[in-house]
């Protein structure tokens, strides 16, 4: 026997699994619904033994007719054509398996532990970070799930009510992990759990269900977005207030002609540090390219995922991308140099090297041509924004030792000679050779040592459904918008089927 039809199921779980009381509330079901249609005939339908039997069969694959299948609706709230496909019951969903904690221990080492109890219970999952990230940890609750095979996601049930106890709390982070058994393996898929709860709503008429797309595959995608996502807005909303009060003393700050804060003035996490730092060296800039005249070109110094996720995530730094466009009037281009000696990452995990890629794929998107130099001796170079022959905008806020940001603007001759001469030797020493976007992007993703067409492809599936459902930004200085905007421009490129 396959297994058995959602109205099979239905009746054993109401109590409707015998004629007589099946009868009853199909004769009150055909009352009500003719009072609400104006349909008196339905007033008057019965069912009897014969077609009850033949549609409680669990093998059952005809469809009832005429006013059956409008009273079945009704006391269903399902189609007939769910009510006799095959359904998901509540014995498939085993106890997940506890072994999915040493599984993400043993892919992602930033998972310093994850916590599932035996009981089923709510588990912690613990962060550890590196930078800017100054590691976290959110709730986690680990279920059982199954394929749905009518639409290629995942399922996970909730017969005894954990899952609604688990997202009761609404304030807190928190993630649903499905388990997906396979023979030698386990699928694992992520959901957060405000969409939890929001699917929490749809369940019940699905049969008590919560579905979890198939593109939320735990993997090095999408354990990257969530890693850098979780621990940016923690650190952020620890730092609300401060950030905002701190945020007032911008135009003092603009107005120096040069400056570097001691970050210990300040008792800011990593996350709020950086995001001052990042967020008065774009407004800094932008006030020193107002009359640029030339199209100026930039140099970058982050060298890690961690390092280039606010990239991703920091609401000014899309906005900051945004503005360089115009940049790009007439048809020329602007450039940003990254200096990533080999070291830098070999010391890291793929899921960190697919955070940079993202990073450098979301300024391509934004006309901007990048270059990428792999010399060393180019690690200590400036940020800054340089006009060639008038001035260099100096703008650090990454490995900047004790200053929040150090910040100048600079026209000596000798100088501007300097920096004329790093972005030369980075036209030449450039890895990147390729015209197209594209090519540059594959490129960058032989040197980073991730498989272009594992990643473009997943990039085209998360897209496809965004990742406020993975990982949802919670403070107000953070977005989607940018990871979403690189994973579609990624996407773009996969392979067609």
């Amino acid at each position: 026997m396959g297994r058995p039809t959602l109205f099979h199921f239905e009746l054993k779980r109401r109590g409707w699994d015998n004629w007589e009381e099946f009868a009853i509330h199909y004769v009150a079901g055909g009352r009500t619904l003719a009072d609400q249609t104006g349909q008196h005939r339905l007033a008057t339908a019965s069912v009897g033994r014969t077609s009850f039997e033949r549609w409680a069969h669990p093998d059952y694959s005809g469809r009832p007719r005429a006013e059956a299948t409008q009273i079945l609706e009704h006391l269903f709230g399902r189609s007939v054509e769910e009510l006799f496909s095959p359904a998901l019951t509540p014995a498939e969903f085993r106890q997940p398996p506890t072994e999915a904690a040493a599984v993400v221990d043993d892919l992602w080492p930033s998972t310093s532990r994850l916590i599932v109890p035996a009981t089923g219970a709510a588990g912690m999952w613990e962060l550890t970070g590196r930078d800017s990230l100054a590691g976290t940890a959110a709730a986690v609750l680990v279920m059982a799930a199954v394929h749905d095979g009518s639409s290629g996601d995942v399922l996970v049930a909730d017969p005894g009510g954990e899952l609604k106890r688990f997202l009761r709390p609404a304030a807190r982070r928190g993630f649903l992990m499905g388990v997906e058994e396979h023979a030698d393996s386990h699928g694992l898929y992520v959901l957060d759990a405000a969409s939890a709860r929001r699917a929490q709503a749809l369940a019940s008429s699905r049969g008590n269900l919560t579905t979890i797309p198939r593109a939320y595959l735990l993997d090095d995608l999408t354990y990257a977005i969530l890693w850098a996502l979780t621990q940016l807005d923690d650190g952020l909303l620890a730092d609300d207030q401060a950030l905002d009060a701190e945020s007032r003393n911008l135009d003092m700050y603009l107005a120096l002609p040069r400056s570097a804060p001691n970050r210990q003035l300040l008792e800011l996490t990593p996350a709020g540090a950086s995001w001052w730092g990042s967020a008065f060296c774009a407004h800094y800039i932008e006030l020193e390219l107002q009359d640029a005249g030339e199209i100026p070109v930039f140099w970058t110094r982050e060298q890690r995922g961690a390092e280039a996720a606010p990239w991703l995530f920091f609401r000014h730094k899309i906005d900051y991308l945004r503005s360089t466009r115009r940049f790009a009037d007439g048809g020329q281009t602007t450039s940003r140099v990254f200096c990533v000696p080999e070291a830098a990452t070999t010391r890291t995990e793929r899921y960190e090297r697919v955070l940079l890629l993202l990073a450098i794929a979301l300024m391509e998107r934004h006309g901007i041509r990048v270059r990428l130099v792999t010399d060393p001796a180019y690690a200590a170079m400036d940020g800054v924004a340089f006009v060639p022959g008038r001035k260099a905008v100096v703008a650090n806020w990454v490995r900047t030792g004790e200053a929040l940001w150090a910040a100048s603007t600079i026209s000596g001759r000798g100088d501007l000679r300097s920096y004329g001469t790093a972005f030369r030797d980075a036209e030449q020493i450039d890895i990147l050779t390729a015209s197209a976007p594209k090519s540059r992007l594959e490129e960058l993703a032989r040197f980073l040592d991730i498989d272009w067409t594992w990643v473009t492809t997943r990039c085209r599936a998360v897209a496809e459904h965004g990742i406020s459902h993975l990982v949802r930004t919670r403070s107000r200085l953070l977005t989607s918008d940018g990871v979403d905007d690189a994973l579609s421009f990624l996407g773009t490129f996969a392979p067609t089927v």
